[in-house]
């Protein structure tokens, strides 16, 4: 089985081993250019995650536990100067054969304590897809550079004043200015 991802590190489960199963996977050069192109990265320079799959006391999940590490640059949203990008996020997934995940009804109920149990058709799980999905969710989405903010408050236009907030006005105090103005 061929896989298109940019970073595969596929493991057979079945049959599955006495203990469980420990892995340490890290991208190469041509993988981290790869994933740094798919998830818009100025430069991606390490990408490395450890961890166990385990089965549930049950049998029917494989759990997998472990901690994704990863160095980069993002490009800032408002200066597009670079800025630096460090993740060490705990990962836990729950995998459990297609067949035994329940059908959905018409009506999806989202539980945000619940669990989402990953389906799983065969005997692989695919690691390194697994921790690139975990590092496309993990990085900021609008990164900014220290002096963005900055930049941003002067591009607010001639109204906007740096400085102490002014006490705000009645929304009847334009009107009381022409009025006034009339009257004299």
């Amino acid at each position: 089985m061929s896989s298109t991802n940019e970073f595969s590190r596929v493991v057979i489960i079945e049959p599955w081993p006495e203990g469980g199963i420990g892995f340490e996977v890290e991208a190469d050069p041509v993988e981290l250019a790869a994933l740094a192109r798919r998830f818009n990265l100025l430069e991606l320079t390490m990408l490395r995650a450890t961890g166990r799959l385990d089965r549930s006391p049950d049998g029917r999940e494989i759990w997998m536990r472990g901690r994704l590490e990863a160095e980069g640059l993002q490009e800032c949203v408002v200066s597009l100067e670079p800025v630096p990008a460090t993740i060490r996020e705990p990962v836990e997934r729950h995998y459990r054969p297609v067949g035994q995940i329940p059908e959905q009804a018409e009506e999806v109920w989202i539980d945000p304590d619940e669990e989402e149990v990953e389906p799983l058709a065969g005997n692989r799980i695919d690691l390194g897809e697994a921790m690139a999905e975990q590092l496309g969710l993990c990085l900021d989405p609008y990164p900014r550079a220290p002096e963005a903010e900055a930049l941003v408050v002067d591009h607010l236009g001639p109204d906007v004043r740096l400085g102490p907030a002014e006490p705000a006005k009645s929304p009847f105090a334009a009107l009381r200015q022409f009025q006034e103005k009339r009257v004299r």
